[in-house]
């Protein structure tokens, strides 16, 4: 029996004076839950002489969460020291990824980071830091309330994430301080925070290409839509 398989790149951290892959395991267990196989692209130098190997058989792309993508990728200057948990080699190799599986045109799914490099992937340009922009207007990030802070976000009508969640508002999780300057022209907007921040896009012209700013799989079970996003993705594989 054949499966469908989904990339997911990791992220990697120094853990006993050794670096080490991970990928959060709430990803695994949705795709495994619906019978599709995660394939976990590790970071490592000697990953890039494998990545053909990768790009042979698999059906889709899952972009989650990160550090902040390097600035040249979006043509900006920023100073890379301000960066948080900046990690060259990481988007090296999910950019290659993400550049496959546009060119062949994959389903991809981007959260947060994921939602990001989409942007950039088409010429849009990123905030180094989105509350010195919006003046603090709306907290976007609250690490002593991690995963219990909320805003809101107004949904646009007549868009795939209107259709998912059936609601013009949403109280969403936030774990950012990047975030969408320019939206790259042949992206479409789906949802604002109150500050204008953009936190959903999608291209009209791919199989399936969709950004979330905010993490439905860690609110899996507040809202309906938030699993509809997870199944949108894989029935579309």
């Amino acid at each position: 029996m054949s499966v469908k398989k989904v990339l997911i790149v990791s992220r990697r951290y120094t853990r006993k004076n050794k670096l080490i892959n991970w990928v959060s395991e709430i990803y695994l267990d949705i795709l495994c839950q619906s019978g599709i196989m995660p394939i976990i692209v590790p970071i490592a130098h000697s990953t890039k002489n494998m990545l053909e190997y990768y790009m042979q058989d698999y059906d889709g792309l899952l972009m989650v969460e990160g550090g902040d993508l390097g600035p040249q990728y979006y043509n900006k200057k920023y100073n890379i020291e301000q960066l948080d948990e900046y990690d060259a080699l990481k988007d090296t190799i999910e950019i290659a990824c993400a550049t496959h599986a546009i060119s062949n045109n994959k389903p991809i799914l981007g959260l947060c980071r994921g939602m990001h490099i989409i942007n950039a992937m088409f010429g849009g340009t990123l905030h180094l830091d989105v509350h010195k922009c919006n003046e603090n207007k709306v907290c976007h990030i609250n690490y002593d309330n991690y995963d219990s802070h909320r805003h809101r976000i107004t949904i646009e009508k007549n868009t795939p994430l209107f259709n998912w969640y059936q609601l013009q508002t949403l109280e969403v999780n936030t774990y950012h301080h990047q975030g969408i300057e320019k939206l790259a022209p042949s992206l479409t907007a789906m949802a604002y925070a109150d500050d204008g921040l953009i936190e959903a896009i999608y291209h009209p012209n791919f199989s399936f290409i969709v950004g979330l700013q905010f993490h439905p799989e860690r609110m899996y079970h507040e809202y309906e839509g938030n699993k509809l996003v997870f199944q949108k993705f894989i029935e579309s594989l």
